[in-house]
This record gives C-alpha cells, structure tokens and sequence, in this order.
C-alpha cells in the first residue's frame, strides 16, 4: 500500500513538472509570436484550456496541450491566440487577425 502512495506521489510530481515546461513553452512561443507580428501580450499569461492525450509521429504517447491567450493591435481592441503543443513542441499558433503558424 505505501508503495502505491509513493508511486502515485511520484507520477503526481512528473506530471506536475511537465505540465509548468509546457506552459513555459507556450508563454514563449505567445510572446514569441506577437512580437513578430508587432502585436502586444495582454496579461503576459497563457491559460490551458484543453488536455488530451495523443500519438506523435513515432507513435509515441504524448500530451496533447491547448492554451488561449488575448493580444491587442492598437491597445484596445483584444483578440484571442491559442498555441497549441504536443509533449514540449509546439505544433500550431493561431491568431485571430493572422494566418496560423504551423512549426
């Protein structure tokens, strides 16, 4: 039984680790994105908004990571963006007011 409990720990504190690099990843890969297109990070956050698990191209399990985050063109008007990963790569970046991004 304690076994268990510490294995559970464990798998609590990987995907606890994992999920703060991702994040970290999709914050960079935003703000990344918006200084190329000479638009500003609202907020400097990114949110998750959805999680799901995933093959990639090896056929390896991998999570499966979408975050939403608002920007502004003239510093009224707010659009939303979505990054979106898959393990720690980035996949795709959406902007409302631009074509997506595919890495």
């Amino acid at each position: 039984m304690e076994l268990l409990i510490i294995v559970g720990i464990g798998i609590v504190l990987l995907y606890w680790r994992a999920a703060g690099r991702s994040k970290e990843i999709a914050v960079n890969a935003a703000r990344r994105e918006c200084n190329l297109c000479d638009v500003q990070l609202l907020d400097q956050t990114v949110i998750l908004i959805k999680l799901s698990a995933s093959r990639d191209e090896n056929d390896r399990w991998r999570m499966w990571r979408s975050y939403r985050f608002e920007y502004a063109t003239d510093g009224e008007d707010r659009f939303l963006g979505r990054v979106i990963l898959l393990g720690q790569r980035v996949i795709r970046i959406e902007m409302e007011t631009f074509n997506p991004v595919v890495h």
